[in-house]
């Protein structure tokens, strides 16, 4: 039996659940990948979530095109945006996080009453 990091790097940490609900119905045992038990990397500002998770199925082996297709076919299902996926062997892996972060948009200001006079004025 093989277990395999899936590395998902998406729009949103809301898909968390989803995803692994989907890998359960499709018959893998789904863990966190790190050992501290952490499923998603976010950091604030950024515009990617990484979702880190252990897979593999008891019965059956699985090799990582097929949990890839398995994965691609439940972010297609659940409507997700995703930037990445990446399927490795859990043995001498290791990931992180983006490298930037968006600056925060700044509030809008609605604009100047038609027919009122303004100080530029």
């Amino acid at each position: 039996m093989y277990i395999y990091y899936c590395w998902i790097t998406a729009l949103s940490a809301a898909y968390q659940d989803a995803i692994i609900a989907g890998l359960v119905k499709h018959g893998y045992m789904v863990g966190p990948a790190a050992k501290d038990g952490v499923l998603s990397i976010v950091k604030e500002n950024c515009p990617s979530v990484l979702i880190a998770l252990s897979v593999y199925k008891a019965e059956t082996e699985s090799t990582p095109l097929q949990i890839y297709d398995d994965i691609v076919q439940i972010l297609t299902e659940i409507n997700a945006k995703y930037y990445s996926v990446v399927i490795s062997l859990s043995h001498a892996a290791s990931w992180g996080g983006p490298n930037f972060s968006l600056p925060l948009k700044k509030k809008a200001e609605p604009p100047p009453v038609p027919g009122k006079k303004n100080e530029a004025n």
